[in-house]
């Protein structure tokens, strides 16, 4: 260790020495510089290399993730081809199975077979067509023709569906009788047409000579009288139109109903309300109907439309209530001054105008859901009875909007022709 030491205090004088003393300490100098400068390059060198290996690597797995997202979505996945050959093969095979199960249904009774009656679906269609096992929540057959019954929008195996069939949905086979067509879910009568809205804002029809009503989505469970609500407590059952024998049939197979979008306006040609039997208008602009009594509000509103696809009537006590669940909240429904016309109307409601009798459709103001002058203008006539009476809905121009709202129950009798009553009709799909 000694000799270590001295070797290492001879280096460093040695080295001393050559810094400072004359070519020979400038060569040496030189030297060093020269061995620094080459270690250093050789350690730079070393880091980029390592860091273009990588870039390189970073770069390639890049490209591959690229490649993967591109063939994701594009026909070109593999994976998502092989799916949709496997669905197609698959509703080729039910295709073939449910016509050999037809033709063995005519020859067996060939003089009696209807093919249109044969609907089968879930386990039932199982039993008879095996190979819609895997299918039996997303096809059903429907009057003999395969239909799909699953979700449609959105839906990639549907518009797979649709590339091997006509496309025919379980709602539109079903409904192909009296619906002309379907728009956001909502079922369009034959002899109307899409107008407007949606199912969630207020989806608008109407007519050839220009009747506008709303759709009100509702089901079995939700279309329900509600007697909390203010006002008299109904005592009877509700009257319904003539050729109606049930008011949920259409709920139940449709989803909903609809309403007149305006209260009924006087018939076309008249001049002036009057207490008699006609054949009412909802259209923007028209003179509300008023002046009439209960009986002939009822007669005119069965009047308005009555062929083999729809029929009008008088709102039900239900019906009214349903809408008025859809609308509003239930804290609004006790106090409708903000969007009906009253004579104490609040802001946005207070427009010029308000307190007084006005045409149906005035203001956007008194409008929700697509739905004019339900809370207030006129009172308007239902079905809905109380002992010998008949229930009034809505308030008017000349009531306090917070006392009497849009959900309030009042009565009148059956002859009674106010001008601050009217009515509006319902539209119900045969």
């Amino acid at each position: 260790m000694k000799k270590d030491l001295k070797y290492n205090k001879i280096k460093v004088r040695t080295s001393s020495m050559y810094k400072n003393k004359g070519k020979r300490g400038k060569r040496y100098m030189k030297k060093v510089e020269k061995e620094k400068q080459k270690n250093n390059f050789t350690k730079l060198t070393h880091k980029k290399g390592i860091s273009l290996i990588v870039l390189i690597i970073t770069i390639i797995v890049i490209i591959i993730l690229a490649a993967v997202v591109i063939l994701t979505i594009t026909k070109n996945n593999p994976v998502s081809s092989a799916k949709e050959a496997t669905f197609k093969e698959d509703m080729a095979s039910i295709q073939d199975e449910l016509s050999m199960y037809l033709s063995k249904k005519y020859t067996d009774n060939p003089t009696s077979f209807d093919k249109s009656s044969v609907n089968l679906s879930g386990d039932s269609m199982v039993t008879e067509l095996p190979s819609t096992k895997k299918y039996k929540d997303k096809v059903s057959v429907i009057k003999g023709k395969l239909v799909w019954a699953g979700e449609t929008e959105n839906n990639t195996e549907y518009k797979w569906f649709s590339e091997v069939t006509d496309g025919a949905t379980k709602k539109s086979e079903e409904w192909k009788d009296t619906i002309a067509s379907v728009e956001d879910g909502v079922p369009i009568p034959k002899g109307f047409t899409y107008k407007e809205g949606t199912k969630d804002t207020g989806l608008v029809i109407k007519d050839d000579k220009d009747n506008e009503f709303v759709w009100v989505p509702a089901t079995e469970s939700t279309y329900v009288k509600d007697t909390s609500l203010r006002g008299i407590k109904p005592t009877g059952d509700d009257t319904l139109p003539m050729g109606i024998t049930d008011e949920t049939a259409d709920i139940v197979k449709y989803g909903g109903f609809y309403i007149g979008r305006y209260e009924a306006g006087i018939p076309e040609g008249d001049t002036s309300p009057s207490n008699k039997k006609g054949i009412p208008v909802s259209k923007k602009d028209a003179i509300v109907w008023t002046n009439i009594n209960y009986t002939n509000a009822k007669a005119s509103a069965e009047n308005m439309i009555s062929n083999e696809y729809v029929q009008t009537g008088l709102l039900t006590g239900k019906a009214w209530d349903t809408i008025c669940h859809w609308i509003k909240s239930d804290d609004e429904l006790k106090d409708s001054r903000t969007y009906g016309n009253y004579n104490n109307s609040e802001s946005p409601a207070n427009v010029k105008g308000c307190g007084t009798k006005q045409v149906a459709g005035y203001s956007d103001k008194w409008m929700v859901k697509n739905i004019y002058d339900l809370a207030g203008n006129v009172w308007e006539w239902t079905s809905e009875a109380f002992s010998s009476f008949f229930i009034n809905r809505g308030g008017s121009y000349s009531d306090d909007g917070s006392g009497l709202p849009v959900s309030y129950r009042n009565y009148n009798s059956a002859y009674v022709a106010d001008v601050s009553v009217g009515f509006r009709s319902r539209l119900y799909i045969k």
